[in-house]
C-alpha cells in the first residue's frame, strides 16, 4: 500500500515537470500549439487521458486529435 502512494507522489510530481517544460518551450517558441503538445506526448508513449490531464484539456479533445493525426498520415502514406 505504502509503494503506491509512493508512485502515486512520483507519477503527479513529474506530471508537473512535464508540463512546466511544454509551458517554457511555449513561451520560447508561440509556434508550438496544443495540437503539437499533443503530438510529442503521444510519441512519448502517454494516453490520451494521461496527456489530458497534463496539458489541462479533455481526455476527448485528445483522442480526437490524436485520431484526426493518424487518419492524415494514413491518407499521406496512401498517395
Amino acid at each position: 500500500m505504502e509503494e503506491i502512494r509512493l508512485l502515486e507522489a512520483i507519477k503527479k510530481r513529474l506530471e508537473v515537470i512535464i508540463s512546466l517544460l511544454l509551458q517554457e518551450r511555449s513561451e520560447i517558441s508561440r509556434n508550438f500549439s496544443l495540437r503539437s503538445q499533443i503530438v510529442l506526448l503521444s510519441s512519448f508513449g502517454l494516453r490520451p487521458k494521461e496527456i489530458a490531464e497534463i496539458l489541462s484539456t479533455t481526455d476527448n479533445y485528445v483522442s480526437k486529435e490524436i485520431s484526426g493525426l493518424r487518419k492524415a498520415k494514413k491518407l499521406k502514406n496512401a498517395k
